[in-house]
């Protein structure tokens, strides 16, 4: 077993632990009565457990070509776990980037309006603020590493990673 096989082994435990960890968070401050909530990668939408399970996956397959005996993986098992973290690595970036945005969702000009009624002013009574959660990040690095690894692995294995040069499409 090499050392890179390890490292997708453990960036999948890492993703398994993220998910259970912030992956999202938000804050509302009302009048000095400040309320937050924050979901995991399970509750934070297809991207977020999608990305975890590739993951778990990838690191499935390297654990069973350490470890399964008489199973036998195809050759090109670094590139099938390359194409896992690699799409994790992309539905992680895309679960990030389609959180909700707070600041565009919130009528800024009317809670400015709203902290001036007459002599009373309310000035920054109002606040929101959202984003990513420690566990988004500790997923992300985890496919990050997973697919630095799987590269790694690939190419210090050589043609015989690779499919066979036009396999399956030519004819004998």
């Amino acid at each position: 077993m090499r050392t890179l096989d390890w490292v997708v082994i453990g960036a999948a435990v890492l993703a398994y632990i993220s998910s259970f960890l912030s992956w999202y968070g938000t804050s509302i401050t009302i009048l000095s009565i400040t309320r937050s909530a924050e979901v995991n990668a399970w509750n934070a939408g297809f991207g977020a457990w999608f990305a975890v399970l590739l993951l778990v996956a990838a690191g499935g397959l390297a654990l069973v070509s350490a470890f399964g005996g008489r199973l036998t993986l195809p050759e090109s098992r670094p590139l099938i776990t390359l194409g896992l973290s690699a799409l994790a690595v992309i539905t992680i970036v895309l679960r990030w980037v389609t959180f909700p945005d707070t600041s565009s969702g919130m009528d800024t000009p009317k809670l400015d309006r709203l902290g001036e009624l007459g002599d009373f002013d309310l000035g920054s009574a109002f606040g929101v603020s959202s984003g990513a959660g420690i566990g988004l990040y500790l997923g992300l690095i985890a496919a990050i590493a997973a697919s630095v690894a799987s590269v790694l692995t690939l190419r210090s294995a050589g043609s015989s990673a690779w499919p066979p040069r036009g396999a399956p499409w030519t004819r004998p």
